[in-house]
């Protein structure tokens, strides 16, 4: 008996010792528990990062559905269809390419303003801003082939046009407008033309090339260097257009001065005649004009002096040759 009694508290310490082992196996240990957390974060980041994809797939999915969908060309018809009806200025195109990336295409464009004049193109080739166009920003380039003007007594065509130009405020009137630009152009001849102090009409003349450097400001369009060079004379141009919503309204005060092709000269002796009574600057004669786009005056003291009449050509049906009248007693 005494034996069991010693061996009771043995067993008792073995079953003990046994507890406390398999307890210490269950308990977790440090190492294992920060492993978890960091586990536990991974996983949290990369359900945050499949979010981000999922919603970025979906909306370029919209995009791309939208673009499908509704075609871009149509959508830019329609924009500038309803963009310029509060200004009356009415744009219209027969055919549009208007990819996102690369030059943008018009076949037969047309700008029609209140006033009647009209601006057509037979093909227009732009390299512009989308973002830009949208908040009415007109940025980056345009070739045009075959351009015609069509206003008041004018009718002027362009065989080819280059305009790098940046203008704002296009969703207002044109005397709101800003920016910059510059014109060059070759190939052209006048189909219409008012009757020009010194030169009558230009119907039937032809355009050899020019260029315009321009930029507009508050209401003003600023020639800062123009030349044309055509059948009739070598001209440069400088000088300021008040512009007006009526183009043809627009007031001039510009300094013209040109010399005359040869050609011509030989052909029109009476108009070379009266040249000589313009004041001379290095072999030009330089005039001011002032008055309207559809009125244009030419304020030359020696001709208001004289009481020249108005030039005008063979084709007006008037004596091509115009003598100054007898000065007023």
């Amino acid at each position: 008996m005494a034996k069991d009694k010693i061996k009771e508290p043995a067993l008792e310490e073995e079953v003990l010792e046994d507890v406390l082992v398999q307890e210490s196996l269950l308990e977790p240990d440090e190492d294992d528990l920060l492993s978890n957390d960091e586990t536990e974060e991974e996983d949290k980041q990369l359900n945050s990062q499949k979010i981000f994809y999922l919603i970025g797939i979906g909306v370029l999915s919209f995009l791309l559905f939208v673009f499908i969908t509704f075609p871009l060309n149509e959508i830019v018809r329609a924009f500038l269809t309803s963009s310029f009806k509060d200004t009356g200025i009415l744009l219209e195109a027969k055919e549009i390419k208007f990819p996102i990336f690369g030059r943008k295409f018009f076949d037969s464009f047309a700008v029609r303003f209140p006033s009647g004049t009209v601006l057509k193109a037979e093909e227009t080739s732009l390299s512009l801003s989308l973002l830009g166009l949208i908040n009415y920003k007109l940025e980056g380039d345009a070739d045009i082939s075959f351009f015609k003007y069509e206003g008041g007594e004018w009718s002027v065509q362009i065989k080819s046009l280059q305009i790098p130009i940046k203008l704002s405020g296009l969703e207002d009137r044109i005397t709101k407008w800003n920016g910059e630009g510059e014109i060059q152009f070759s190939g052209g001849k006048f189909f219409e033309s008012m009757e020009i102090p010194l030169l009558g009409s230009l119907k039937g003349q032809e355009i050899k090339r020019g260029s315009f450097q321009f930029k507009i400001r508050s209401g003003k369009l600023s020639v800062e260097k123009g030349t044309i060079d055509s059948s009739v004379a070598k001209i440069q141009i400088n000088g300021v257009i008040r512009l007006s919503d009526v183009i043809t309204l627009s007031q001039l005060d510009l300094r013209v001065c040109f010399s005359l092709n040869e050609q011509f000269a030989k052909e029109r002796q009476d108009i070379a005649g009266l040249f000589t009574l313009i004041p001379q600057e290095n072999g030009r004669a330089c005039v001011p004009i002032r008055g309207s786009v559809s009125s244009p005056k030419v304020d030359v003291p020696n001709f208001n002096q004289l009481g020249v009449a108005p030039i005008q050509t063979e084709e007006s049906g008037n004596p091509s040759a115009t003598e100054p009248a007898p000065a007023n007693p």
